[in-house]
């Protein structure tokens, strides 16, 4: 068997129109009007770098791992590697910029911060105040500015460590900014936590409540009116919304016939597959392909 189709993805590559340098494939700054691939407006995409970006203007819904975010000014959007993102244009004013700093892990593989990403995953998108927008404005230019200067004999290291500092103020904000929440929420979000990165793990290849409770060591019956309190959704809708959204991208972004994505998704047919699909969509599978959204 082949390896299996995955979700589009975004790297710093694309980004940067394919430079082949070390720099340009490792680290970008730019905004959503002149460099946002329009997979993004078409179906779900895996972020596959680290994306700090502060709304200058406008609002929009992002809808970043099955959950969906209002964004306006001095909004700020984290999204860490493995992040599936999509925004609907018609969900966005015309007017809508982002001002974004992206990077890779290699490009900051030297300084041992991988600890901060791990506690964005759960709050990808905040308000600043004023004074604190003001702030990762003025480094986003700064980072732009050395960026630009080609003739700094140290232009790597330059930016290397000055992004550095960047993440580390940005994440002091971030802290201050949810200090005030309960330390039960800081719990209850753990788990959370935990019970997602196994939805985005397994999504498309387990429907099975029962797999995910033995992962987190608990009854079915325990795990499902756990995250029911917490989300307000249940297992079982998840993994729902999970496989729809992984088979949305599928369909769109690849030529898989529907028996294929029978297979893909562990149904015992094609008629079984296309049964769930329209059940939960609306529209068979070849339908949405044609004319979905």
């Amino acid at each position: 068997m082949g390896t299996k189709p995955d979700l589009p993805t975004i790297n710093l590559s694309t980004l940067n129109k394919g430079k082949g340098d070390f720099l340009h494939n490792n680290f970008a700054i730019s905004d959503t009007d002149k460099d946002l691939p329009e997979d993004v407006y078409q179906h779900p995409t895996i972020i596959n770098a680290i994306f700090f970006g502060i709304c200058i203007r406008g609002k929009g819904k992002l809808h970043i791992n099955l959950n969906e975010y209002e964004v306006d000014e001095e909004s700020v959007v984290v999204l860490i590697p493995g992040t599936i993102l999509q925004c609907h244009l018609e969900e966005v004013t015309e007017d809508f910029l982002i001002y974004y700093v992206t990077f890779s892990d290699e490009f900051i593989k030297e300084f041992d911060s991988t600890n901060i990403y791990s506690s964005l995953r759960e709050r990808p998108c905040i308000k600043l105040e004023k004074e604190s927008a003001k702030t990762m404005l003025d480094r986003y230019f700064s980072l732009q500015e050395k960026l630009n200067h080609n003739d700094y004999s140290f232009h790597k290291e330059i930016l290397q460590y000055s992004l550095l500092a960047d993440i580390y103020e940005f994440y002091s904000i971030y802290l201050n900014h949810m200090i005030s929440e309960p330390e039960v929420l800081c719990k209850e979000s753990d788990f959370q936590k935990r019970f997602f990165d196994l939805i985005f793990t397994y999504y498309g290849t387990e429907r099975k409540v029962q797999f995910y409770a033995d992962k987190l060591c608990l009854s079915p019956k325990y795990l499902s009116a756990k995250i029911k309190d917490l989300t307000n959704k249940t297992v079982t809708e998840w993994i729902i919304e999970s496989l729809i959204l992984k088979a949305k991208a599928l369909l769109k972004s690849t030529e898989m016939n529907i028996q294929e994505l029978s297979n893909y998704f562990n149904f015992s047919d094609a008629s079984a597959f296309g049964k769930f699909f329209k059940k939960n969509v609306g529209m068979t599978p070849n339908e949405y392909r044609k004319n979905g959204d």
